[in-house]
């Protein structure tokens, strides 16, 4: 029997990508393996957003091929839309498939494993027939339909992708050259996903996308992303619902308003790129919010749900970027009350604006600025979690455990949580808990208080009146 590899770097759009090309390996008689050196097939799914990721992916290409000579090494992803010609010219890579053919990247592969098997000579060229190879960033902004692929549903939680690329053209950004233009999946393919991963007994759901607050634009579909979560609200049997990632201009009180409805539902946690705190730099990056917006919607969301997680990402050292600007930045963070923070140092992008832009700073001076960014996160983070010791959470329990061999979950607000030793807790039950205190790397110890419940916010609230 074939078996498959795969690695997924990036974001969570890629993992959804990554586990759909699982689903569509596995319904092709592939048994999925943890290491190359076990695979008939090694797919790396890559990410394109600095230069290291770019560097990471050729290094794991690299690494597929010297741990397993006969594996079949196929690299798909935002790299391999960016810069497919530098895949195709590595001896290493078998089959390169930019994300605008990321629909056939099993069905191409396991035909060309057969062939393999059967002796037959292979074509010359990595690429798809209809794909040229591109350099540097320089091909157009596909605008290929956004296909629904249907995603793995063995974990407890499901990710789906219900929007894909990007109109933006932020400065620093390749994405919509990576993603194409925006796109969305149509709502009664939505809704048909989300009822059968109800029916698998999938307890939570993230949505994901490049843009979810733009969803339903290319569709003419009113009320877009709102009119969606408000439908799937008000079905009875509705799981919990986590948004990825929202940018600031879509967190917007309609939106807050429908979740607000059903807080038994709605895990309070978002993810708001923020990526400077200088509106000087916002406006060079060609962000479409100021500091007064991001501040004035993190403070609207925060009224809605007062103990809400709130973190974002975070570019250090943009070209022009004063010693003043960034500790600006910092302020902005504190001020804001974010609780942790994703950094990406920036990275030159080929053709993109900022690339052309005066005043790039030492790699020096960037990576420090990343490392206090990093230090600043720690200690948000540390703050955060800190209000909830003594307090409860509900948790929804995963399959991986820590190093100590404890199961783990994450709570509505993402709160990491880990069961003590031998509790009677199963992967893909949802616990009240009564967080304990810290275990290490920043985790929560939650004392299970029952099991396997399902209970509104509001009975949650009470309970925890009464325990006080």
């Amino acid at each position: 029997m074939p078996t498959l590899y795969i690695k997924t770097l990036g974001c969570k759009v890629n993992t959804y990508d990554t586990h759909a090309l699982e689903n569509q390996f596995k319904a092709l008689g592939y048994d999925i393996v943890e290491s190359p050196d076990l695979a008939t097939v090694s797919v790396l799914n890559t990410c394109s957003v600095t230069e290291n990721a770019d560097k990471e992916a050729r290094y794991l290409l690299r690494r597929f091929r010297r741990e397993n000579p006969e594996t079949v090494v196929v690299a798909t992803g935002c790299y391999a839309q960016t810069d497919s010609q530098r895949l195709v010219d590595m001896d290493e890579v078998d089959l390169v498939f930019p994300n605008q053919t990321k629909d056939i990247v099993a069905e191409a592969t396991h035909d060309f494993v057969r062939r393999q098997g059967a002796g037959s000579p292979q074509t010359v060229t990595k690429l798809p027939s209809h794909v040229k190879a591109v350099s540097g960033n320089r091909q157009g902004h596909f605008k290929s339909a956004l296909t629904m692929l249907e995603a793995d549903s063995s974990q407890t939680r499901a990710f789906l992708k219900i929007q894909d690329g990007c109109n933006g053209f932020c400065s620093y950004c390749l994405i919509p050259y990576a993603r194409g233009a925006s796109r969305s999946v149509a709502p009664e393919e939505v809704t048909r996903e989300v009822r059968r991963l109800i029916e698998l007994g999938i307890k939570e759901i993230v949505f994901t996308g490049i843009h979810i607050g733009d969803y339903g634009d290319d569709l003419g579909q009113e009320g877009g992303f709102v009119a969606l979560i408000e439908e799937l609200m008000s079905w009875p049997d509705m799981i919990r619902i986590r948004i990825s990632s929202l940018e600031p201009r879509e967190l917007t009180e309609d939106l807050l308003k429908v979740l607000a409805k059903r807080p038994d539902l709605f895990c309070d946690h978002f993810h708001l790129p923020l990526q400077a705190g200088s509106d000087r730099i916002l406006k060079l990056m060609r962000r479409s919010y100021d500091k007064k917006t991001y501040a004035d919607n993190v403070a609207m969301a925060r009224r809605y749900f007062p103990t809400a997680n709130f973190g974002a990402d975070i570019i250090p050292g943009f070209p022009g970027e004063t010693d003043e600007e960034f500790i600006e930045t910092m302020s902005f963070i504190k001020e804001c009350g974010l609780n942790y923070l994703h950094v990406f140092p920036y990275s030159q992008r080929p053709n993109t604006a900022a690339a052309k832009m005066p005043g790039h700073l030492s790699a020096e001076v960037v990576k420090a600025r990343a490392a206090k960014l990093r230090e600043l996160s720690g200690e948000l983070k540390t703050d955060y979690l800190k209000r909830f010791v003594g307090t409860e959470a509900v948790v929804l329990w995963e399959k991986d455990t820590d190093s100590q061999g404890r199961i783990k979950g994450h709570s509505t607000n993402y709160l990491e949580v880990c069961a003590p030793l031998h509790s009677p807790v199963v992967p893909g039950t949802i616990n009240r808990v009564l967080i304990k205190g810290f275990v290490e790397d920043q985790r929560l110890l939650g004392k299970v208080l029952d099991l396997d419940v399902k209970m509104k916010v509001d009975e949650t609230s009470q309970g925890l009146s009464e325990q006080a």
